[in-house]
């Protein structure tokens, strides 16, 4: 496994250049109106079910795109803004080469810290993924072939199902095949140092509690952990020790650490069908 960082080493303002990609990147505000702008086109060209309530929370709604062939998998994505910022339309254009690949596709909102806390995001993930499973007759899928995925905190959100014990929730078995985590953040011990933490408000014990590096794998899937080598090295490095922590348990996993893309290209690049990133998805899904 990669080197524990020490974060003590590191002022407040270079952990901020590193662990916050809107100073990162700071053309951001282009690569997210491109990204909106995608996901509109797209809501004109193929089938959508828009706003599917899942839970009580206001933002508890997701978008449905069904898959065009009997039986195929399920892609829950769940959207990024370090928990406090965005929602499912900034990477609606996801659904687009998944859709044309043979999967179905769930795009999940969920309520954004300060108005609730982590903790409650995490479970309203958890929400979604059991409700996902309820559709699957709807998204003219399979439900026990559902990937869960997500890029930068929504990648979190991901992981942190990957570490639910599902027989609490009265299943079997977990209800995940794979996962697919794009630009994530594992180790939230950063977060309190950080201007985030003015909304996300993370204490001592959540920094533990809702790492997902620091917490007992519970679903051993197949996994695609992506970050792109245009990210800053601390940011990099959230993915290289999550990846080896998943290797270390036996899980089939693949690191992809993709040539000039930072935090909002990455996300972007999953439009593109023929995207290093794209083609290994579909690939994962379609085993």
């Amino acid at each position: 496994m990669s080197p524990d960082p020490d974060y003590d080493l590191y002022s407040d303002q270079d952990l901020s250049r590193q662990m916050m990609p809107r100073i990162a990147v700071p053309d951001h505000e282009h690569w997210l109106a491109k990204d909106l702008g995608l996901s509109d086109e797209l809501k004109g060209r193929i089938s959508l079910i828009p706003d599917e309530r899942y839970g009580a929370g206001p933002r508890q709604v997701a978008d449905l795109f069904p898959a065009t062939r009997p039986g195929g998998p399920i892609v829950l994505f769940f959207h990024g803004g370090f928990w406090r910022t965005l929602s499912k339309d900034h990477v609606g254009h996801v659904a687009g080469p998944l859709v044309e690949g043979g999967a179905a596709v769930v795009l999940p909102g969920y309520d954004l810290c300060p108005v609730v806390s982590l903790l409650t995001v995490v479970t309203q993930a958890k929400q979604a993924l059991l409700w996902t499973r309820q559709q699957a007759r709807r998204l003219n899928a399979d439900p026990d072939r559902i990937y869960i995925a997500g890029n930068s905190a929504g990648a979190h959100l991901a992981a942190m199902l990957m570490m639910e014990d599902w027989t609490r929730h009265g299943l079997p078995r977990a209800p995940i095949a794979g996962a697919i985590l794009v630009t994530g953040i594992y180790d939230l011990r950063p977060i309190p140092r950080i201007q985030v933490n003015e909304d996300v408000r993370l204490s001592a014990e959540d920094v533990v509690t809702l790492s997902p590096q620091f917490l007992p794998l519970r679903c051993r899937v197949p996994a695609i952990v992506a970050v792109g080598n245009a990210e800053p090295p601390l940011w990099i490095e959230q993915s290289r020790r999550f990846a080896a922590k998943l290797s270390a348990t036996g899980a089939d996993v693949r690191l992809m650490e993709l040539p000039g893309l930072h935090h909002f290209s990455i996300t972007h690049s999953l439009s593109d069908s023929t995207a290093p990133l794209t083609r290994a998805l579909l690939d994962l899904v379609h085993r």
